[in-house]
Order: C-alpha cells, then sequence, then structure tokens
C-alpha cells in the first residue's frame, strides 16, 4: 500500500493515522489535504509514501531493460547511504558489455533518475552474476602487479582509462604502499591511474663524466 486517505478530529490527528498505517515517518510521505474539517466535520487527507531513490532507480533500469528486449528480474536493496540493483537473468553478457561498459552506463543514467532534485546523493549500484566483486578483485591483483613493476623499474606506471569506481579500488589496493603513490590524470571519460614509485630511476644520461684526452707524440731526430 502506497498511499491512503484518512480522516480525524484534525488534520494532524488524520496525518497520524495514516503514517502509521503506511509505516513510514513525515519524511517518506506526501500529504494532501482534503479538508481540514471543520464543527462535526472530521477533517481528511490522503497520504502517500514518497518513491524512494532505489525504487526510483529501480523502475527507470526495468524500462530500459525492457526497451532493450531484455528479460531480467531486478532486486533491490536499499539503506540511506546506498542501493544495490541485481540484475537476474540469463543474458548478462548483453548487460555487462566489454569490460563493464553498458552496465556502468546504465548504472550512471539510474544514479541520474535516482537523485534528480535532491540535495544529498545516494549511490546507486547495478550489478548481474557478482560481476563488481569479480572485477574488483582482477583490479586489486593487477594493482599489485603494476605496483611491483614500478618499483622495479623506477618509473610511473600509466594504467587504462577507468571509471571512478575502478579507479578507487586502484586507489584503495595501493593506499598503504611504502613504495609508490597513485595519482588519477586526465578527463572523463578517459580518467586514468598512475602508479608513482617514491624512488624514480636515475636519468638515462646520467651527469656526463669529465674525460680527459691526452696526446702523445714522438718525434724522430734528424740524421744529419
Amino acid at each position: 500500500m502506497r498511499q491512503i486517505e484518512e480522516s480525524g478530529k484534525n488534520v494532524e490527528v488524520a496525518v497520524e493515522k495514516a503514517l502509521a498505517k503506511l509505516g513510514i515517518t513525515r519524511e517518506q510521505a506526501e500529504i494532501k489535504v482534503i479538508s481540514e474539517g471543520g464543527f462535526l466535520k472530521q477533517a481528511k487527507v490522503l497520504v502517500s509514501k514518497k518513491e524512494t531513490e532505489g525504487e526510483k532507480a529501480l523502475a527507470f533500469t526495468e524500462a530500459v531493460l525492457e526497451k532493450m528486449g531484455l528479460t531480467f528480474v531486478v532486486e533491490l536493496e536499499e539503506n540511506e547511504s546506498e542501493a544495490r540493483l541485481e540484475l537476474i537473468g540469463t543474458e548478462s553478457g548483453c548487460v555487462i558489455g566489454h569490460r563493464g561498459e553498458v552496465l556502468d552506463s546504465l548504472q550512471y543514467l539510474a544514479s541520474l533518475v535516482a537523485n534528480k532534485g535532491n540535495e544529498t546523493y545516494k549511490r546507486i549500484i547495478l550489478d548481474t552474476e557478482g560481476y563488481r566483486s569479480k572485477r574488483a578483485e582482477k583490479l586489486k591483483s593487477l594493482a599489485k602487479n603494476l605496483e611491483a613493476k614500478a618499483v622495479r623499474t623506477g618509473r610511473p606506471v600509466k594504467l587504462e582509462p577507468m571509471n571512478s569506481f575502478e579507479r578507487r579500488i586502484i586507489h584503495s589496493a595501493l593506499q598503504d604502499s611504502g613504495q609508490v603513490t597513485t595519482v588519477s590524470e586526465g578527463s572523463s571519460p578517459n580518467r586514468y591511474v598512475v602508479i608513482v614509485p617514491k624512488i624514480t630511476a636515475p636519468s638515462k644520461s646520467g651527469p656526463r663524466k669529465k674525460m680527459h684526452t691526452f696526446v702523445y707524440r714522438s718525434e724522430k731526430k734528424r740524421r744529419r
């Protein structure tokens, strides 16, 4: 039940009765006063449950998947800080795309729809078949391997362009490293991470050594 019409001896009483029946707080409700009541007449209100950011993202995602001709069940888990949408179906490859590009784009658009007009931002996460966690593990392993390369060569290592979520994984994986630091460079959508060794390799040219040239001369004695 998303809305209910309720009455009471005044508007406040009617609203409280409706909120209790819906099981929501005043902040989660939209309240419309139908009648303020009066002498021998009760007040009447229509109280509706506001759509959460997660529910907005869910509705948007289901609509897009339908237009793509894909059949998925979308499950929602939501708390105050984030909403996670799990896409369950047999065509996950179509939704994930090359290196998660389709899933990332769908997540970005769902986030825009969910947070439109909000003063605070709620993180929206779309996943299917555990892709996010598998990708995170691969990126952590990549970060460690490239850390070793940067230390071995003494030179910065530039990674391929990544979205903000994946860049955070790289930064987090190496944040406690005593041998390298990480920085993000470039601009979206081509922003990337650079792993920088704390001890850099000396220049190939290096300092020039002072060369000494010795000239040997021989003189032949003239025969008289």
